[in-house]
């Protein structure tokens, strides 16, 4: 008998409630190379609102700067791992 089990899921937070991008949103993005928080928004066809987020989306940003040597780059369009295993 198979048991039906539900997908393995990670909950994320919110880093733009105006817009609704979460943690998986913006690293996705700047895996795929957004090194501006203008960049970021560009690649989700949206613009900052209230300016809330913009701190907590250069951190994410300049915490991946280190890795521009194409180790932070996800080709396969996941978030880069160590972004990851900090949400879950």
């Amino acid at each position: 008998m198979r048991v039906w089990q539900p997908e393995k899921t990670v909950a994320t937070m919110y880093v733009c409630n105006c817009n609704g991008l979460n943690e998986r949103m913006v690293d996705e993005a700047v895996a795929e190379g957004a090194r501006t928080v203008a960049a970021v928004f560009r690649e989700h066809e949206c613009r900052v609102q209230c300016g809330r987020c913009v701190g907590d989306m250069r951190n994410r940003i300049n915490a991946c700067r280190h890795l521009d040597s194409g180790a932070c780059r996800a080709g396969s369009g996941l978030a880069p791992e160590h972004f990851l295993v900090a949400a879950e």
